[in-house]
């Protein structure tokens, strides 16, 4: 029997952002950025789901973006939470809220926690014009996080390697200072750095930074532009338990990093582990949350 396959990254847009594309990208310097004129990388909830049966993926942790505009982050917020309630058991929503909006982003947490969603994401320091270690900031945000039991996503980047639309500078040094600034507000909150965090766990085989990021997660969005694929059975030794697999579909393609995770040759429970038991071990997803799915249990992953 395979196991449990939950992607944690990946992202849905409403019909308004789909249709007025560009309209968008003039409110949002970031999102033009990441999502210029001719590419093809968004997608509605209907065809995220149908990429999932595709695929052979039971769950999607589902995001939205991190808009500088907190009006726009509220309205694609109801497109995740309108996306959850239309494929319940397959979508997990998480919503974002612009951190600078101080008491709106707090009410806005408040008020998706009590429409059902899961946790929070995913977050652009660079687009959205915040710092990372900024405690006024983050603290409120980090602390109503905690209290609602929302895990935060923060995008990830590494800073060597190629140059790309988007990269930032959520480098590994900027990302510890977050995790350092939760582990003294909320230390009990998760949270999920994007991209591998842009290669901090690898760091985590210093003693100083896993004590500080001990209750931090990594995604795996992406990574196949970036890493090859043993890096994945580096990381479910450094960090067991806290690996997610992500494919930010549709930046890249879900059945192509299912492929890449399946190329590093885990062990099996390690395969099983990274896949979706980590996930759900985090979220508390489990087997039966997907009764309602179709029957994939011959699908490969």
């Amino acid at each position: 029997m395979r196991p449990l396959i939950v992607d944690a990254h990946t992202h849905v847009f409403s019909d308004a952002v789909l249709q007025r594309r560009a309209e968008f990208a003039e409110r949002d310097r970031w999102f033009g950025q990441l999502n210029p004129p001719g590419s093809r990388r968004l997608a509605s909830p209907s065809r995220l789901v149908a990429t999932m049966d595709a695929a052979g993926a039971d769950v999607a942790i589902v995001l939205s973006f991190g808009w500088a505009d907190p009006g726009i982050c509220v309205e694609q917020n109801e497109c995740v939470l309108a996306a959850a309630r239309a494929f319940p058991g397959r979508v997990v929503p998480f919503c974002t809220v612009q951190p600078l909006a101080g008491r709106a982003a707090i009410a806005e947490l408040e008020r998706v926690a009590r429409r059902g969603c899961r946790g929070v994401g995913e977050l652009f320091p660079d687009g959205q014009g915040f710092a990372l270690d900024d405690a006024r900031v983050m603290g409120p945000v980090l602390e109503v996080c905690a209290a609602l039991g929302l895990p935060v996503l923060v995008h990830g980047s590494e800073p060597l390697g190629r140059t790309y639309p988007g990269k930032g500078e959520s480098t590994p040094d900027r990302l510890i200072k977050l995790a350092q600034i939760a582990r003294e507000i909320a230390p009990e909150l998760p949270l999920i750095f994007a991209h591998l965090g842009g290669g901090l766990p690898f760091y985590a085989l210093m003693p100083d930074v896993r004590a500080a990021t001990e209750n931090v997660y990594y995604d795996t969005g992406a990574c196949a532009y970036l890493y090859v694929p043993a890096a994945l059975a580096h990381l479910s030794a450094i960090v067991p338990g806290r690996l997610l697999f992500g494919s930010d579909y549709p930046v890249i393609g879900m059945r192509r990093m299912l492929d890449y995770a399946a190329a590093a040759a885990l062990p099996d429970d390690a395969h099983a582990a990274l896949m979706g038991g980590n996930a759900a071990d985090l979220l508390g997803i489990h087997e039966a949350n997907t009764a309602g799915s179709v029957d994939r249990s011959g699908v490969g992953g």
